[in-house]
């Protein structure tokens, strides 16, 4: 399918012929374009740019309280960094411009004259002020109001809700939206009488700023911020763009001052809540250890490891003691022993050491006395008698003694296992004191740190300085920058173009039939190689080739077309056929070979239109009998059915013969392609007259037999949808020469090109 928008020469030749059809159409819509463009430059609001700068600064995250104080808040005094981008969404917020509105009293314009020459005053500028003292409806619909004053009273008019009304200054003057008063300014002259007022919602007052209004980043390194307003009026504009950042100023510090106020609020609450957890553990380790009788425990661990150290020792030597005993009693108790109890006995008893002496004195006694006496010597007997009785009392003591150092090592011993059993308790004890103890220090630490905080916050607090700082104050342009002139001229050029280009294709949106010659080219690629005019004599079918008609000169080109495309020195078969009846194929096929034959060609027309034949009808001859059907049903020779013309001796006729039911029959025979054969051999040009392809098959089965199919397109008649008809044959049924020819064109309308037609050359 052809369709070539895209390419700049068939869109600069179309676009031509559009302008060239409609000329009076383009030159109308440029007028009247180029006249909106004036008087939208001359009587629009004159727009000025008002700009400033902001810098956004973060939050400083110094650890010291001392360096937070100068420029921070409760976000900085506990280390929470902001994220300064944010900050041009709130410049751009609603509620900061609607506080500007409020502030200002935005919604309330004072003009100076009313309507397209209205210009919008100052307050230092206008020397009335209008205030809305109450509202009566909940949605307030803009009101204009027409203001005539002097120098005692106001007269103010609005027609849509029938006001007019002349009252003093300062008197409350009742709307049907609201109740307003006027009042006067002494201090600004009344220049003029007439003024005029628009009264809206803050709301629609604080959309119509935020139109054009913007805050944006200028760089992406940066955080200074460009804010730009377009106002009518240059002072009020920088008023109104320095008022916003005051405001954003004043509610950074509001919001940081809120900030702190909410972490000393959380600082005291977690103040009161480690007091209590602080007191609870303190309380615990007081009451474990009282409990435990705990003064010092690593104190109280040593003494207990002296005391069971020296418990062991005392053990160890009652042992000894004990040891001591058993053998004295040893030798005591054996009588025949004479030998000295030694005095360096271990033995804590005076009677026994006195005992002791004694005993050892005898038995030294009586070894000196044995010197001189025999064992039964009275002397000797009496010393015996005493060791004895000496004997005897030192084995009572010892038993004594040893009884008291039993008990003694028994409860030594008990003392030492007691002792030992709190000493494997002391280890656990540590650990309990030393939870409580990391608890409570843990407190301590928190309850510090956060009086600590609370102080250094309450110092942020008093520093009433915000983040950020105007680094340029707002400033207008010396003149209006909207509109701006030369794009508006522009646009109504281009408007003056667009809108009945846009229309005269719109109406060929709608049209279904063909009208332009680029209605085919848009729908397929096969090559139009005609465009034949508009035959003024609807009843006569066979033009008159020797005049200059427009129609005659078409045919002739046409056949100058096909003797390019054909080659000159051989015959050739053409067939011509068409989507429906009524495309003028037939017409076209006998004028073309009246055209061809008038060259000094040799030409026979061939009626293949076996269903619905027409052209021997036009050319007055008889189709009953000797036709293509009496050829292929008698089997009749070629040469019988060829008739001659009667408006050329170079032009015959082949008729179709009668109608029979079997036409596509008749077609599929051998003899179709031997008749055209013959033809082929005898005339220089065999013109068939086919059935319409876009109804039977017909053509399809003669096209294989033929040089070149010319589809016949009807201007104003035939169907866009029909082209696809051409494509099909083309790609569907590999038809590779297959053209185009328009009929019944009138070359006074647009879209068709052509040389000659009509332009000095047809009669």
């Amino acid at each position: 399918m052809k369709n070539n928008p895209s390419k700049g020469g068939y869109n600069i030749a179309f676009f031509v012929s559009q302008i060239k059809t409609y000329w009076y159409l383009f030159a109308g819509s440029l007028i009247v374009f180029i006249g909106l463009a004036y008087l939208y430059n001359t009587y629009a609001t004159k727009q000025y740019l008002i700009s400033s700068t902001l810098l956004l600064q973060q939050h400083p995250t110094a650890p010291d309280a001392q360096s937070q104080f100068g420029n921070s808040g409760a976000s900085s005094v506990l280390n929470i960094t902001d994220n300064v981008k944010n900050e041009a969404d709130v410049l751009r917020s609603r509620n900061l411009m609607k506080e500007v509105v409020q502030d200002m009293k935005l919604n309330v314009l004072t003009y100076q004259n009313s309507g397209l020459t209205a210009i919008e005053l100052d307050k230092d500028q206008s020397p009335i002020e209008i205030n809305v003292v109450k509202y009566k409806v909940d949605s307030v619909k803009q009101q204009q109001y027409v203001i005539n004053v002097n120098a005692n009273s106001v007269n103010i008019v609005n027609d849509d809700e029938n006001i007019n009304k002349r009252v003093a200054y300062g008197k409350t003057i009742s709307l049907p939206q609201f109740d307003i008063q006027i009042t006067r300014r002494p201090q600004v002259p009344i220049y003029q009488q007439e003024f005029s007022a628009t009264i809206m919602s803050e709301d629609d007052a604080t959309t119509a700023l935020l139109n054009n209004f913007d805050a944006e980043f200028t760089d992406k390194a940066t955080t200074t911020v460009a804010i730009t307003l377009y106002y009518p009026n240059s002072k009020k504009g920088e008023a109104i763009l320095q008022s916003l950042m005051t405001r954003y100023l004043v509610d950074n510090i509001k919001n940081k001052k809120e900030s702190i106020d909410t972490t000393i609020n959380f600082i005291n609450n977690r103040i009161a809540v480690v007091e209590a957890e602080l007191n609870g553990i303190e309380q615990k380790y007081q009451d474990y250890r009282s409990k435990n009788q705990i003064t010092d425990i690593e104190d109280q661990s040593k003494v207990l490891v002296g005391d069971a150290s020296e418990n062991a020792t005392r053990y160890q030597q009652q042992q000894i003691q004990l040891q001591v005993i058993n053998d004295l009693k040893r030798r005591l108790n054996d009588p025949s022993n004479r030998d000295v109890i030694p005095g360096s006995l271990s033995i804590q008893s005076t009677s026994f050491a006195a005992g002791v002496t004694q005993y050892n004195n005898l038995l030294t006694e009586r070894e000196r006395r044995k010197l001189s006496y025999t064992d039964s010597n009275p002397v000797i007997q009496n010393i015996d008698q005493q060791l004895q009785i000496v004997r005897r009392n030192l084995l009572q003591n010892i038993d004594s003694y040893q009884k008291e150092m039993e008990v003694s090592t028994s409860g030594l011993n008990s003392q030492t296992n007691a002792i030992n059993d709190v000493i494997k308790k002391v280890p656990g004890k540590q650990r309990a004191i030393n939870d409580l103890t990391r608890q409570q220090e843990l407190k301590q630490q928190l309850y510090v740190y956060l009086l600590q905080k609370r102080e250094e916050t309450a110092m942020a607090k008093a520093a009433d300085m915000p983040y950020s700082r105007v680094v340029d104050d707002a400033k207008s342009s010396k003149g209006p920058v909207k509109p701006i002139k030369a794009i508006i001229y522009v646009m109504g050029f281009f408007l003056g173009l667009v809108v009945p280009f846009s229309y005269a294709n719109s109406r060929d949106l709608f049209h279904t039939k063909i009208v332009t010659e680029a209605d085919i080219e848009r729908q397929t690629d096969v090559t139009i190689i005609g465009k034949i005019g508009h035959n003024a004599l609807s009843d006569k079918y066979l033009v008159d080739i020797a005049s200059r008609s427009p129609v005659t000169e078409s045919f002739r080109t046409l056949r100058t077309k096909l003797g390019n495309i054909l080659e000159s020195d051989q015959s050739h078969v053409i067939m011509i056929t068409s989507s429906v009846k009524g495309e003028g194929k037939t017409f076209l096929t006998y004028n073309l070979g009246s055209t061809l034959a008038m060259s000094g060609k040799s030409v026979v027309l061939v009626e293949m239109d076996l269903r619905k034949p027409r052209l021997s009808n036009q050319l007055g001859l008889d189709n009953t009998s000797n036709g293509f059907s009496n050829y292929i049903l008698e089997d009749l020779d070629v040469r019988s059915i060829i008739k001659p013309s009667n408006f050329s001796p170079n032009c015959f006729v082949v008729t179709s013969g009668p109608v029979v039911a079997n036409a596509s029959e008749l077609l599929l025979s051998d003899k179709l392609g031997e008749m055209i054969q013959y033809l082929r051999n005898k005339f220089d040009y065999v013109v068939i007259d086919s059935s319409p392809v876009g109804l039977v098959s017909d053509a399809l089965v003669i096209q294989k037999h033929v040089d070149m199919t010319i589809y016949v397109c009807r201007h104003n008649y035939t169907d866009k949808q029909q082209i696809e008809i051409i494509n099909d044959i083309k790609n569907k049924d590999n038809v590779d020469n297959v053209y185009v020819v328009i009929n019944d064109v009138d070359f006074s309308k647009a879209g068709y090109s052509g040389y000659g037609y009509g332009l000095g050359y047809g009669d």
